[in-house]
């Protein structure tokens, strides 16, 4: 059976952990915006709910990614 490379989402290096943590918070920092209307309006939870789950699922893959990091790193010491 051939070697196959390790995957960035399961086994990611600091530049994918730092690239990937870059776009999470440019992306929730623009649904925010969109969704506050640049913080001229309040948040409405029913109005904007579809983007608060977005925000929510890619904060839980972000924390996924970091996870991950740490745990190839504590066990390739």
């Amino acid at each position: 059976m051939k070697n196959q490379p390790a995957l960035w989402y399961t086994n990611p290096s600091l530049k994918v952990v730092v690239i990937f943590i870059f776009i999470w918070l440019m992306g929730n920092m623009l649904i925010l915006l969109a969704m506050t209307d640049f913080f001229r309006s309040g948040f409405q939870p029913g109005k904007h709910l579809p983007r608060a789950l977005l925000i929510l699922a890619s904060t839980i893959s972000t924390l996924k990614i970091i996870r991950n990091y740490f745990r190839t790193r504590t066990t390739s010491n």
